[in-house]
């Protein structure tokens, strides 16, 4: 895995971003003893682990058993394959980022994944929803079969008087749904990502404007007033903006 480095007369240098500022490293000395090793190259020791481990894979070494294996085996393998290739391309070969710690090569893994993310999904835009739900199933086998939807807007009341346990069981419920955690998670990551406010409020509310949009084609999405406005953005999105800005 080597860095974004240059030669000067024979000398590598190599480049980070600190502070947004670019700066140059003289030697592998003056870089973390920790992670140092990581920015040794390791091109040829890596290829020759990918290859190794593809010819496993692939069936190569027992043609027998892959002659009787059934083809969603194959396939599956398949696709798996390509997706570790890639992503092997990504860590050694993929441009750098300004994000540098732990390493680069991280950040240019992530990178990968969200292209392989972003063709899959190009590629369900053209299937149909059953034919799109037999390919996930290449991917895994518990995959593929339609899972029971939520729908948050049936009851939009905040207080409920007729309850005999909770008054506030419809807040309560949404406050400690699974994704209220993984909104504020996604939050923190576009944050650190993107670090731009406009723009991060242009994706906030554009969400928002989204789920309204498609509500009727994925019951998760119809959401009450309270929910969208009160709990996604104001406290999810602007609570959390407000306190990353005191820091």
């Amino acid at each position: 895995m080597e860095p974004d480095c240059h030669k000067r007369g024979g000398k590598r240098s190599f480049v980070s971003f600190q502070n947004g500022q670019l700066s140059i490293t003289s030697s592998l000395d003056d870089l973390d003893p920790w992670t140092s090793w990581a920015y040794k190259p390791h091109t040829i020791t890596l290829l020759f682990i990918g290859a190794c481990f593809l010819i496993w894979a692939s069936g190569a070494l027992d043609p027998e058993s892959m002659s009787t294996s059934d083809r969603s085996v194959s396939v599956n393998r398949g696709v798996w394959a390509m997706v570790a290739v890639y992503l092997a391309y990504s860590l050694l070969q993929a441009p750098s980022t300004v994000l540098t710690r732990p390493h680069p090569a991280i950040w240019r893994l992530v990178h990968g994944m969200a292209v392989i993310y972003l063709v899959l999904l190009t590629f369900f835009l053209f299937q149909k929803r059953d034919d799109a739900r037999q390919f996930m199933k290449y991917l895994h086998p518990d995959l593929g079969f339609e899972l029971p939807e939520r729908s948050y807007g049936v009851d939009c009341r905040i207080y409920i008087s007729e309850s005999t346990t909770n008054k506030f069981k419809n807040v309560y419920d949404t406050l400690f749904d699974e994704f209220v955690l993984a909104h504020i998670l996604g939050w923190w990551g576009k944050a650190i990502m993107i670090r731009n406010q406009p723009l991060l409020w242009v994706l906030s509310i554009g969400f928002e404007l989204m789920e309204l949009t498609f509500r009727h084609m994925l019951p998760n999405f119809n959401e009450c007033w309270w929910d969208s406005i009160v709990l996604d953005v104001i406290i999810c999105n602007w609570w959390y903006m407000g306190r990353d800005e005191n820091r």
